[in-house]
Formats: C-alpha cells, sequence, structure tokens
C-alpha cells in the first residue's frame, strides 16, 4: 500500500514537472544556448516572440524568431524564422525561413524557404524553395525549386525544379525541369527544357540538344534529299517528341557540301507497321567559306513503313527555306541550293528562297 502511495506520488510529481517545463511563454530573449531569460527550459517552451541576440535553442515557435547568428528549434516552427546564418528545426515548419547561409529542417515543410547558399528538407514539402547554390528535399516536393546550381529530390515532384545547372530526381515529375545543362528523372510526366535532358521513362516532353529516354525512341536514319546525296541523323526522346541531330555530305568534284544541324519531329502510328512523321530540322551548309551563313530550313513529313523489327523505310514531301548570303561560289564546292531543275521562288527577302523537296532513307532500331 505504502509502495502504492509512493508511486502515485512520483507519477503526480512528473505531471506537475511536465507542466512546468512544457510551457507556453509570450516572449523570450537569448545571448547563447543556455544563457537566455528561459535559461534551461529552453528546450521545452514555446515562445510567439524569440530573439537570439547571437543564437538560441528553443523547444518551439509559434511567432516570430529572430538570431543575428543562428536560430535552433528542437521541434516544430509555425510563422517566420531569420537568422543572419543558418536556421535548424528539428520538427515540422509551417510558414516562412530566411538565412544567409543555410536552412536545415528534420520534418515535413509548408511555405518558403530562402538560403543564400543551400536548403535543406529531411521529408515533404509544400511550397517554394530558393537557394544560392543549391536546394535537397529527401521526401516529395508540390510546388517550386529554384537555385543557383542545383536542385534534389527524392520523391515525386508536382511543380518546378528551375536551377542553372541540374535538376535532379529519383522518382517522377509532373510539372517542368528547366536548367542550364541537365536535367534527370525517373519517370517524365511534364516538361524538360536543358542542354541535356535524361529519362528512364516519359510520357511527356523533353527539349533540348541530347534528350535520352533510356525506354524511348531511338533511331539512326540515314538519307538522301535534292540538296544533299546523304544525311545521317541520330533521333532520341518519345513518339510525342524527339530530336535530331543530324550531319550531311555531298560528293561530287564541283559540288561539295557539307552541313549539320538541328530537328525536332513526332510520331503518329497509322497502323503497326505504319507512321506519318513531321519533322522541323535546320541545318547549316558549308560551301567553302565559313565567313558565310547558309542555312537550309526544312519541314519533312515522312511516311514510314515497317520492314522488320528495327528496320523502316520512309519518303515523303519537304517544304525547304534556304537563306544564304554568300555571293558567289568556292572552287569545288556547290552554290546553286538547289540544283536548277527545281522551281523556286523569293520569300520576303531576295536572300531567302523556297522550293517542294523530297527526302528518302532508311532507319534502324
Amino acid at each position: 500500500m505504502i509502495n502504492g502511495k509512493i508511486a502515485v506520488y512520483l507519477g503526480a510529481c512528473f505531471v506537475m514537472s511536465s507542466v512546468v517545463f512544457a510551457q507556453n511563454v509570450p516572449a523570450r530573449v537569448g545571448v547563447i544556448p543556455g544563457i537566455s531569460t528561459l535559461g534551461k527550459n529552453d528546450a521545452t517552451t514555446t515562445s510567439n516572440f524569440s530573439l537570439n541576440i547571437f543564437g538560441g535553442s528553443i523547444g518551439s515557435v509559434k511567432g516570430l524568431e529572430m538570431g543575428s547568428i543562428f536560430n535552433i528549434n528542437k521541434m516544430n516552427m509555425q510563422g517566420v524564422q531569420a537568422a543572419g546564418h543558418f536556421n535548424i528545426v528539428g520538427g515540422n515548419v509551417n510558414g516562412l525561413q530566411l538565412a544567409g547561409l543555410f536552412n536545415t529542417v528534420k520534418g515535413n515543410f509548408t511555405g518558403a524557404q530562402y538560403g543564400g547558399l543551400i536548403n535543406y528538407i529531411n521529408r515533404n514539402a509544400r511550397g517554394l524553395q530558393v537557394a544560392g547554390l543549391y536546394n535537397q528535399i529527401t521526401g516529395s516536393l508540390t510546388g517550386a525549386q529554384f537555385a543557383g546550381i542545383a536542385n534534389y529530390t527524392q520523391q515525386p515532384v508536382k511543380g518546378w525544379q528551375l536551377a542553372g545547372i541540374a535538376n535532379i530526381n529519383n522518382s517522377s515529375v509532373t510539372g517542368a525541369q528547366i536548367a542550364g545543362i541537365v536535367n534527370y528523372t525517373k519517370h517524365l510526366k511534364g516538361f524538360q527544357l536543358g542542354l541535356i535532358n535524361i529519362a528512364d521513362t516519359s510520357s511527356g516532353y523533353s527539349i533540348g540538344l541530347l534528350n535520352i529516354v533510356r525506354k524511348g525512341y531511338h533511331k539512326i536514319a540515314v538519307s538522301t534529299n535534292e540538296v544533299l546525296n546523304m544525311n545521317v541523323a541520330i533521333k532520341s526522346g518519345n513518339a510525342k517528341l524527339y530530336n535530331i541531330l543530324m550531319v550531311g555530305i555531298n560528293a561530287g568534284n564541283d559540288e561539295k557540301t557539307f552541313s549539320y544541324g538541328y530537328g525536332i519531329g513526332h510520331e503518329m502510328k497509322i497502323a503497326k507497321w505504319f507512321t506519318l512523321n513531321p519533322e522541323l530540322t535546320t541545318q547549316y551548309l558549308y560551301l567553302g567559306n565559313w565567313n558565310y551563313l547558309n542555312q537550309l530550313s526544312k519541314l519533312h513529313v515522312l511516311a514510314n513503313f515497317k520492314l522488320a523489327k528495327g528496320i523502316a523505310l520512309f519518303a515523303g514531301p519537304s517544304f525547304s527555306v534556304y537563306y544564304s548570303d554568300q555571293p558567289e561560289a568556292v572552287k569545288g564546292y556547290k552554290f546553286l541550293v538547289p540544283n536548277n531543275s527545281y522551281n523556286t521562288f523569293e520569300l520576303w527577302h531576295s536572300n531567302v528562297t523556297g522550293w517542294i523537296g523530297w527526302s528518302a532513307g532508311i532507319s534502324f532500331l
């Protein structure tokens, strides 16, 4: 019986101590962790206003917290948190974080994060991340990331990733990835714009110099047309939108031409053995002198006939537009584009001509 009374007494003391230490205060001021108006009670206190002259550590904030160097919340932060160097929150954040160097949240985040260098969220985020260098979210993102160098998310993104160099996502993107150099996601359901775009699978659109979809559209095409004897093109992306990297050559003692170019295309499946592929390409033609611009742009409508797995024949008409400011021929090189057998017409300038041409070839893979 005595032991029972002791247990009850100890339990009551524990409850009373919890009430004492788990307190809410309208305001507190700290100098460094452990030295504040609340002293050792900082760790279990929720404050509406927290001011850290240098830096401080508190349980939670519901309101405003400011620190000249840093703020540390062991639990949650709701409101606004601003520090000259860094903010660290051990729980969830609902509000705004501002830091000269970095922000770290170990729980979920809802709101906006602005870090001079880095922002890090260990779980899911809804809102906005802006960093001078790098943003990372270990969970999912519904919102946007903006970084001077790179953004990284491990789980699905529903929104935007914009970075100066790279966007990396290890799950899926429903929205957009825009980067100066490279974008990567496992499953693209939105839009990618970058120099290099990479995805394992894609039901969206990628625009860049090189688009790689591991389980997507891959073809090597060899063709001829009314201007060049032979073109070799690499086509990659998906059926909705694929990019084309191409080089061409025209052989002959007096008709030499070299070209390189880029294009985009779309595949419309008519039957298992037949597709229509509208393609838009533009090529630079080297006609013996690099000082002049000779640019050939074509809108093709190609009919593809599948012969066997990975092999198809294609042919179709094209509308060609050619701009040239080269005044005279260079010995051994082609000058008239196309040749005299084609009826050309002047477009909006004397240096710009158009005509109806053709393309035909074979594709592999």
